[in-house]
């Protein structure tokens, strides 16, 4: 039996990462967690993302994974040093790999990310950029209301409009590369470039993470010797509602799911309903 990568995120951004891992490595089983009960992540403490964090990468090495894959750039920023410390496993977030590949460019003087409001505010994708090289300059802006109404499918026009405001104070600093330090962001890629091109008239060089996390994480495997060819299965758990989120899934990767619910603080162990 091959063991399987364990991916989570909040909720339906860390589809986008899936979705990279799909393309490049289609053979990999998953197991996917969408903590969906605690969306956003964006908004909550340290102590609440660590603690989260515990609970679902306990429940993976309870799944027996051979890697994880962090498809939150919060987690990533706020309770990844600390994860690695008490886990085994292989585990890779999406800022360093992006914040190393970033640095090696160039032509690259100006950074924009976009990102929740506690990504901003650790500055790690600051941090991370300037180890590698501290002449790219950086410019982070916080947009707290996106992940909510990316979850909620608001109407296309009201999610234009927020993401037209959080953009203008970076196309206004007259960027050079814009990373998406949200999972949740590529999923509408193509807006964010339209809106870029169109309204504030820049050409800017977009970044979506997963493609440098999905990069690191199969070269970890590699060098490990436990890249497996499975059978491409991926298994669905979410701490919310299943049927809400196999709903929303279903349309942004395009194939039909099953999804189990889990509640992580069950005593005893973990608890599982089917959808």
């Amino acid at each position: 039996m091959n063991n399987p990568i364990g991916i989570f995120d909040s909720g339906l951004g860390g589809l986008t990462v899936l979705k990279e891992l799909m393309k490049i490595a289609p053979h990999e089983d998953v197991i996917y967690v969408a903590d969906t009960i605690h969306m956003p992540y964006g908004n909550r403490s340290v102590q609440e993302i660590v603690g989260y964090m515990k609970q679902i990468v306990s429940f993976l090495e309870r799944m027996n994974v051979k890697a994880i894959l962090v498809a939150c750039n919060t987690s990533s920023a706020l309770a990844l040093s600390y994860i690695k410390s008490i886990i085994s496993l292989p585990i890779v977030g999406l800022i360093e790999p992006t914040a190393k590949r970033i640095s090696q460019r160039r032509y690259i003087k100006k950074v924009g990310i976009l990102a929740t409001r506690a990504t901003v505010s650790s500055l790690a994708y600051t941090l991370a950029i300037k180890r590698y090289n501290p002449n790219i300059q950086v410019i982070e802006k916080s947009a707290p209301l996106l992940v909510p109404f990316i979850e909620n499918r608001v109407k296309r026009e009201v999610l234009i409009k927020a993401l037209t405001i959080y953009l203008e104070p970076l196309a206004n600093a007259d960027i050079d590369t814009l990373i998406l330090g949200c999972s949740h962001y590529p999923l509408y890629l193509e807006e964010i470039s339209s809106i870029l091109l169109e309204k504030y008239k820049k050409r800017t060089d977009i970044v979506d993470p997963a493609v440098y996390a999905v990069e690191e994480l199969l070269k970890e495997l590699k060098e490990m010797g436990i890249t497996e060819r499975g059978t491409g299965e991926i298994r669905f758990f979410t701490t919310g509602d299943a049927y809400e989120f196999r709903e929303k899934a279903t349309v942004f990767i395009n194939r039909p799911i099953k999804v189990k619910h889990i509640n992580l603080r069950e005593e005893g162990g973990i608890k599982l309903w089917h959808r």
